[in-house]
Parts: C-alpha cells; sequence; structure tokens
C-alpha cells in the first residue's frame, strides 16, 4: 500500500511550465493504473513534447545521478527535504550535468521530457516520496508497486502546485 500523501510543501512547483493537455488523473497515467503482471502504476505521467524542460519542484539535493530507466530514457532523483521525488523518463541532456550532493533551487531546469523506446508518447514519470524509507526507490519485491514504503501518490500535490 502507499503512503498517505503529506502536506504539500508551501510554493511547491509543477515539474512543467505548463500544465499537461492530458489528464495524468486518468488510466494509463494515472497513479494505480494496472500494468503487466498485476503491478501498479507508481506514479503520474505528465504528458508534453520531447525536450520539454522540466524543473525542480523546490530546492533540494541530488540523491541519485542520472541512470538508465525504461526503454532507452533516464531518470534523476532529489531529495528536496521534505520529500523525494523521481523524475523519470527524460532525456539525457542537461540532466547529465548534475551530481550527486549538487544542490537545486525551485524551478531550476534539471531536465527534458524524454520518449520510451516503442511507445507513440513522450512523457514525464513522476513519483514521489515521503523520504522516511530506506534503500533505493525500486524494490521489486514490495508488490504491487515494486517501489519503496514510503511512494505515496503525487496527484494531490500536483494538483496543488503552481
Amino acid at each position: 500500500m502507499p503512503a498517505d500523501p503529506p502536506p504539500v510543501p508551501t510554493g511547491l512547483l509543477f515539474p512543467l511550465h505548463e500544465r499537461p493537455t492530458e489528464s495524468y488523473t486518468t488510466s494509463p497515467r494515472s497513479f494505480g493504473s494496472g500494468r503487466k503482471g498485476g503491478r501498479k502504476h507508481a506514479g503520474c505521467d505528465l504528458y508534453a513534447p520531447v525536450g520539454t524542460p522540466i524543473r525542480a519542484m523546490a530546492g533540494g539535493k541530488v540523491l541519485t545521478a542520472l541512470y538508465s530507466f525504461y526503454g532507452g530514457t533516464y531518470a534523476l532523483e532529489v531529495d528536496h527535504g521534505t520529500f523525494v521525488a523521481r523524475y523519470g523518463e527524460i532525456q539525457k541532456e542537461i540532466a547529465d550535468k548534475l551530481k550527486v550532493g549538487d544542490s537545486v533551487t525551485p524551478g531550476l531546469v534539471i531536465g527534458q521530457v524524454g520518449k520510451l523506446n516503442n511507445y507513440h508518447q513522450s512523457m514525464l514519470h513522476l513519483e514521489l516520496y515521503t523520504g522516511s524509507g530506506k534503500g533505493g526507490l525500486t524494490d521489486r519485491t514490495s508488490k504491487p508497486y515494486q517501489r519503496r514504503a514510503d511512494l505515496f501518490n503525487p496527484t494531490t500535490w500536483l494538483d496543488a502546485a503552481k
């Protein structure tokens, strides 16, 4: 089961400059949507054109530098102090300049929207965590999300973000 979302931090920024035209609250983009093998979607997909800038939702430090994610895309993890964000399905450019421990400021462009191989749509895949968990964010033994226990549904936070 996902964790309860903590209160939305004051000044939280939406990770894209514009809201997506397709809702992140409906399947298959929404948190908890069904996936192959009984897995559930561990984030919200924010559809946007390839190369759209991704901005830090709050200040923080790079927790895990750029690494391979799904289908030829990459991910970056940032500890924002009161929460941890995985910015996934991004391009290598821009994000590859950030290293573990680097500071990010609210609104700093930290990456660009990428596109999965063999998938028709480009997106930012966003996962949020309370920060209370230990170890890597992916945990294949933790069903059905296959994520750390402090994962929470980012929908209300995205709705409230500016």
